[in-house]
């Protein structure tokens, strides 16, 4: 099903742009595209404030994963 978008002239003529210079076959593939990206981005920077927050408190990624199957571990067991 499709739907549709009321975008400004300037954003319209951006996006038209975009999918000429991605090569997308449409902007709704462009905006699949760009969805894309951003979760990409979003999530490289959660890493980086995980990691930072890793290093402030002296956890290695290694411990953290210990510890946190030994938390999983032990809500299993309280649930069973």
């Amino acid at each position: 099903m499709q739907k549709s978008l009321i975008v400004s002239e300037k954003v319209h003529n951006e996006l038209v742009k975009l999918k000429l210079l991605e090569r997308a076959k449409n902007v709704s593939d462009l905006l699949e595209k760009l969805i894309i990206e951003y979760r990409k981005q979003k999530l490289k920077e959660f890493r980086e404030e995980f990691k930072k927050a890793l290093k402030e408190k002296g956890i290695s990624f290694d411990e953290f994963l210990k510890k946190a199957g030994k938390i999983r571990e032990e809500m299993y067991e309280q649930s069973a």
